[in-house]
């Protein structure tokens, strides 16, 4: 009885031995973050790297001098896997680029293409004493934050996106970065969370490196993972209260050719904007819900811009909703308030006000608030276009459609 109890013993020490070393291993395959461990030195303007290295958007390392570089040394038992950047300026293309036998003799590891605004990007193999530099000599270079990390998959607090392919379920088009929340309400946590449908966010007005990173912060939360289409840098944002200001700002021709070559790139069934009248009055949303009511139907029309026709294919919008509109084709208004098993029971509502949280330089001020009620409550939309027949009030974007 004994030698069987000793047996036994000896089986479940092994069994969660292994187990423990399973857990430890998978552990260990998450890289972690070593930044505070590096020493890290710059090309220029020492002065500013803490600015590289804090938890602010809105401060950065920059040089638009020629031959700029960061320059990272690791521990030396911990060398780096990869580094996560957030962009100050425009990003770049960039070379990583080792640290040779010789003095200041630096071997090309890999070529970056010009990424995302928040990029992670992973090293083939580890690195102790590396540098990484614009692919050109002389252009501008800013970077908001910097972090080196250990071998391993990415922890869930690094943003590593994907590009957007394939067709879209859903595309939300907002004049800047947080209107998707203050005015679209829990539009894009609750249906590509909830509901596993395929988002594209379109950006129009053109905004600063800052306002971009928040955008892409805000999107995570919610759940995103495909990168949205960034502003085009053609449209200025300007403070009007007049869409025909905007429009001849922006140039008319240029918006409606724009909004036609975004649906037909993405091909959404259903298209939400905002308010016709927007919103508070911004002109810029009332550009943006102008442009999409014209070009839902100049998509389908190979007539009509036909080299984004060449290039993408027609495509004929199935729904388009515009914020607070009263339609004849029918109204959706949202329970933001469902608890939602995509957030553990959190709401849609909840979801949004913390992604627009996210949006620090706009939350800070307290002027701007996430509102389901009241004057520009972002649960109501009205159904503009329909190619499948009314809503019946079912409340839902893709009735007909499923």
């Amino acid at each position: 009885m004994k030698k069987r109890t000793t047996a036994l013993l000896m089986c479940f020490a092994l069994f969660f031995g292994l187990l423990g070393c399973s857990q430890a291993e998978e552990a260990s395959s998450q890289g972690e973050d070593i930044t505070s461990k590096c020493k890290i030195r710059v090309s220029h303007y020492s002065s500013l790297i803490e600015d590289m290295l804090d938890n602010k958007n809105m401060t950065m390392w920059f040089q638009k001098e020629a031959n700029a570089f960061v320059e990272v040394t690791a521990p030396e038992d911990s060398p780096a896997g990869g580094i996560y950047l957030r962009w100050g300026l425009a990003p770049v293309d960039l070379v990583i680029e080792e640290a040779g036998e010789e003095k200041n003799e630096w071997i090309e590891v890999m070529k970056v293409p010009k990424g995302y605004y928040n990029q992670y990007i992973a090293f083939p193999a580890p690195l102790a004493h590396f540098r990484f530099r614009p692919q050109e000599k002389q252009i501008p270079f800013g970077l908001a934050k910097m972090q080196v990390l250990s071998p391993g998959e990415a922890p869930s607090s690094i943003q590593v996106w994907q590009p957007f392919e394939g067709k879209a379920d859903l595309m939300v088009l907002v004049a800047h970065p947080d209107d998707e929340y203050l005015y679209m309400g829990g539009v894009i946590p609750y249906y590509c969370s909830e509901r596993g449908k395929k988002v594209i966010v379109v950006y129009i007005a053109k905004m600063n490196a800052f306002r971009l990173v928040e955008a892409l912060d805000g999107l995570w939360h919610c759940g995103v993972r495909n990168y949205p289409q960034m502003p085009n840098q053609k449209f200025k944002d300007e403070w009007s209260t007049s869409r025909k200001k905007v429009l001849n700002l922006w140039g008319q021709e240029n918006l409606l050719q724009y909004v036609t070559e975004m649906i037909r790139k993405y091909q959404p069934d259903v298209i939400v904007t905002h308010d016709e009248k927007g919103e508070y009055g911004h002109g810029a949303h009332r550009a943006c819900s102008w442009a999409v009511e014209e070009c839902v139907e100049k998509a389908a029309d190979p007539s009509v811009y036909p080299d984004s026709a060449k290039e993408y294919g027609v495509w004929q919008v199935k729904k388009c909703y515009i914020h607070l509109l009263q339609g004849e084709l029918g109204q959706i208004d949202f329970d933001w308030r469902t608890p939602l098993d995509a957030f553990g029971g959190k709401n849609a509502f909840e979801i949004s006000t913390e992604a627009f949280n996210l949006h620090r330089s706009q939350a800070a001020s307290g002027k701007y608030v996430v509102r389901d009620s009241g004057k520009y409550d972002n649960s109501l939309f009205g159904l503009f276009y329909s190619a499948v027949g009314p809503d019946t009030g079912l409340n839902d974007m893709f009735e007909n459609l499923e």
